[in-house]
């Protein structure tokens, strides 16, 4: 198939993306490739794989889409493109003043969940003619958001607390017992509550503990190289607890005899560590009855 087929326009971004839509709907694989290799040498492999993962694979079809994927990329090359799409569409809805984890999410194997806000965005970045068929391939839902429920529950800011204490830690610890504090505090929390998760919560409590940090030192907590970091448990605990407004959190030391039962009870709401601490607490009151 001859490229003139699919048309010419004076833009040759605009005309490669017209060309390649055109082509990926009719799945012809010989036809795309001619046009990855002609559109290469004009545009460069930077400019068209940003054409192709921005513009032409958001906007066809998810048939398509997953033709393309299997026909034309390897495994390693498909996750970079989508994790590339993903955070393309990430910083557009950002930018336009939208919530991640509030008015949208990303849930594992990259499928979204938008509010009618979101959707309200993200078609008005699409040309008109492809305004139709998103609305009818896109579910739409209002994504709750894990840390407004969970907090309602617990009837604290718990998480925005937790957070001011966290960015209080980071600047008095080292950078490497930093980073094993969000390890291991962020390890708890998720797997208390694993929604946090599809919520973006590491990203997000990360950041915010290490705002107003100097940028060198962010960046050496950020990329410490611990994979399976480990902190006294004491510390996170007094932490948790006093995000959750408890009176005696500051005797939760080694000297003071170490937590309550009815602290043990509060922690478990909203932490987990390698045995649920509702597990222990079962152990506790089985030994020492009331």
């Amino acid at each position: 198939m001859k490229i003139n087929e699919f048309g010419q326009q004076k833009e040759p971004s605009v005309t490669a993306k017209r060309q390649l839509l055109k082509a990926l709907q009719r799945r012809n694989a010989s036809a795309i490739q001619t046009l990855i290799v002609h559109w290469q040498k004009i545009l460069g492999t930077e400019q068209l794989v940003n054409l192709i993962v921005r513009e032409v694979m958001i906007e066809c079809d998810s048939q398509s889409h997953s033709w393309f994927i299997q026909t034309f990329l390897e495994k390693g090359r498909y996750v970079e493109l989508e994790q590339q799409a993903q955070n393309h569409v990430w910083q557009m809805l950002v930018n336009a003043g939208l919530e991640l984890g509030k008015d949208f999410s990303f849930g594992q194997n990259h499928e979204m969940m938008v509010s009618d806000r979101t959707q309200e965005i993200l078609l008005h970045h699409l040309p008109e003619n492809r305004q139709t068929f998103f609305t009818a391939q896109i579910e739409t839902s209002i994504v709750p958001d894990p840390i407004i429920v969970i907090e309602q529950h617990l009837g604290c800011p718990f998480f925005t607390t937790l957070t001011e204490i966290a960015s209080q830690k980071m600047r008095v610890l080292q950078n490497a017992q930093a980073a094993a504090y969000l390890g291991v505090m962020i390890a708890g929390l998720v797997q208390r509550y694993p929604e946090l998760q599809d919520a973006d919560f590491p990203t997000k409590f990360i950041f915010s503990a290490l705002a107003g940090l100097p940028e060198a030192r962010a960046m050496a907590i950020l990329n410490d190289e611990q994979t399976a970091p480990t902190f006294n448990e004491l510390i996170i605990f007094q932490d948790l607890l006093l995000a959750l407004n408890d009176p005696e959190a500051h005797r939760v030391t080694a000297e003071d005899g170490g937590i309550s039962l009815n602290q043990l009870k509060k922690l478990d709401l909203v932490w987990c560590g390698q045995q649920r601490i509702a597990e222990i607490i079962a152990v506790v009151e089985r030994r020492y009855p009331h």
